[in-house]
């Protein structure tokens, strides 16, 4: 994969690719948001945080995904790469079927492309103000922009403490791509399909990182 920081071009061979899931600082909260998504039909995770480790091909930055029904959507996140031995910062969507996600959340992901922005920051240059960089998402409804998820890094383990807890349970590896959590939906709902939007915005350094993709439906194969 090819991406850029400023002027240079960073070539990067993913040889890992783990999602860590409820890395919110504030544990009511994530239980709470576990006992929501058992009355969805989705399990509770044996552990929090949980880590969910899927093959590194599936790291897109491509502007289209194609997906088997309309029963996915896209989730933002901040990822962390390890790119020759130096921490990168980079914005993504975890995008999951959640139709599967009520069988297994390690298959739900495993089925879609996780897209990655392809612009980069070091992790260096946001470590003294990580808590105030702001991470936004948008869907389209009814051909709408609506705001999608909204709020602040501040609400998620540091990536350095997330890293520790990576290490501790095997699942390190040089080249390394992490997805580090997510926000809550400002929505009353998962939408489905269309074009996902995000943006990690960086107030001190004047930058944004962001990402817009469509989602394909693919044909139907059962269906004449």
């Amino acid at each position: 994969m090819e991406f850029q920081h400023e002027r240079k071009i960073l070539n990067f061979v993913p040889q890992r690719l783990v999602i860590a899931g409820y890395t919110n600082k504030d544990q009511e909260a994530v239980k709470h948001h576990i006992e929501e998504l058992k009355e969805l039909g989705i399990p509770a995770p044996r552990q929090v945080p949980m880590m969910y480790d899927l093959a590194p091909e599936l790291l897109s930055n491509t502007d289209v995904i194609s997906v088997v029904g309309n029963d996915s959507s896209g989730e933002a996140e901040v990822v962390l790469l390890d790119i020759d031995g130096t921490w990168y910062i980079g914005l993504g969507s975890d995008h999951t079927d959640r139709v599967l996600e009520a069988v297994s959340i390690q298959k739900s992901k495993q089925v879609c492309a996780k897209i990655i922005s392809k612009q980069l920051w070091t992790f260096e240059s946001i470590s003294e103000h990580w808590d105030e960089i702001e991470l936004n998402s948008w869907v389209q409804v009814d051909g709408e922009e609506v705001l999608y998820q909204s709020g602040t890094l501040s609400a998620f383990l540091n990536p350095m403490d997330l890293l520790e807890l990576v290490k501790q349970r095997g699942y390190d590896s040089p080249g390394i791509a992490l997805y580090c959590g997510t926000l809550p939906l400002k929505t009353e709902k998962f939408y489905f399909g269309g074009i996902f939007k995000a943006e990690l915005h960086d107030k001190i350094n004047n930058r944004k990182l962001t990402i817009n993709y469509e989602t394909k439906i693919l044909k139907d194969s059962e269906v004449d």
